[in-house]
C-alpha cells in the first residue's frame, strides 16, 4: 500500500507541475508549494543532522574544540541578522567568511585542475596514435585550436600585430572553435533536459523498470486534472458572460 501511494503521489506531482504548460492553475500552485516546503524542510533537517554528527565527532573531544564549535555556531547565527535593518552589518561577517573561504578553495582547484593540469595534458598529448585515425585527428585539432583560442584573447604586447594574415587566420580558427564549444555545451544542456523529460514519460507510461502501476495512475489523474481545469475555465466563462448580460 505504501509503494502504491508513493507511485500515485509521484504521478500526481509530475502531472500537476506539467499542467503549467496549459496555464498557471491551482493544481500547479499546490504542487509547487508542497515541493518547495518539503525541500526547505528536508534541507533544514539535513543541516541539523550534520551539526549533531559534527558535535558527536571531533568537536566534542576537547575543551578547545568545544569552544571553537560554540564560536562557529555564534557566527552562524549572525546569518539571521539579514532580516534586521538595524543590525544588518552583522550579517556581512559570516557572508565575508563564506565568500573568502570559497574563493580560496576555488582558486586552489582552478590553478591545479584548470591551469597546470591542462598545460601538462597539452604538452604530453601525442599528435599521432598508431592504429587510431580518429584519435590522431582529434589530437591534431586540439593542438591547433587551443593555442589559437589563447592567442585570440592575447590582444597586445610582445610585438603581436592583429592585422597580419597569420593572425587573421588564427582569429578565424579561434572563432570557429569557440562557436563549436558553445554549441556543443548548449546542445548538451538541451539533451539533458530532454533526457529528464523522456525519463518522466517512461515513468508515467509504466515502462520497465518503472512500476507498471504508474500507467493506471497516469490515466486516472490525467482525466481528473483535465476535467477540473477545463470545467473551471468553462465555469468562469459562463459566470463572466452572465455578469455582462446582467449589466444595464
Amino acid at each position: 500500500m505504501a509503494d502504491l501511494f508513493a507511485i500515485w503521489t509521484a504521478v500526481f506531482f509530475t502531472l500537476a507541475i506539467y499542467s503549467f504548460l496549459y496555464k498557471e492553475n491551482t493544481w500547479f500552485r499546490v504542487a509547487e508549494s508542497i515541493y518547495l516546503g518539503t525541500a526547505v524542510g528536508y534541507g533544514v533537517t539535513v543541516n541539523l543532522k550534520y551539526l549533531r554528527d559534527q558535535w558527536g565527532g571531533i568537536w566534542s573531544s576537547t575543551a578547545f574544540m568545544m569552544t571553537m564549535f560554540a564560536f562557529a555556531m555564534m557566527v552562524g547565527l549572525l546569518w539571521y541578522f539579514r532580516f534586521s535593518k538595524k543590525h544588518f552589518y552583522l550579517y556581512r561577517l559570516p557572508l565575508a567568511i563564506l565568500v573568502g573561504t570559497g574563493i580560496g578553495q576555488a582558486m586552489q582547484t582552478i590553478i591545479f585542475a584548470q591551469f597546470l593540469s591542462q598545460i601538462k595534458g597539452q604538452i604530453s598529448m601525442p599528435l599521432f596514435v598508431s592504429g587510431d585515425l580518429l584519435s590522431s585527428i582529434n589530437n591534431i585539432l586540439i593542438a591547433v585550436m587551443v593555442p589559437c583560442v589563447l592567442l585570440y584573447f592575447w590582444f597586445t604586447g610582445y610585438g603581436i600585430k592583429r592585422d597580419t594574415s597569420v593572425m587573421k587566420a588564427v582569429d578565424k580558427i579561434a572563432r570557429y572553435t569557440m562557436m563549436a564549444g558553445f554549441g556543443s555545451a548548449f546542445g548538451y544542456t538541451v539533451l539533458t533536459r530532454y533526457s529528464l523529460f523522456i525519463g518522466r514519460c517512461q515513468f508515467l507510461l509504466g515502462t520497465l523498470p518503472n512500476p507498471p502501476e504508474a500507467k493506471t495512475a497516469f490515466v486516472v489523474i490525467t482525466i481528473v486534472l483535465l476535467t477540473t481545469l477545463f470545467g473551471w475555465d468553462l465555469y468562469k466563462r459562463q459566470m463572466t458572460s452572465t455578469t455582462v448580460e446582467e449589466q444595464p
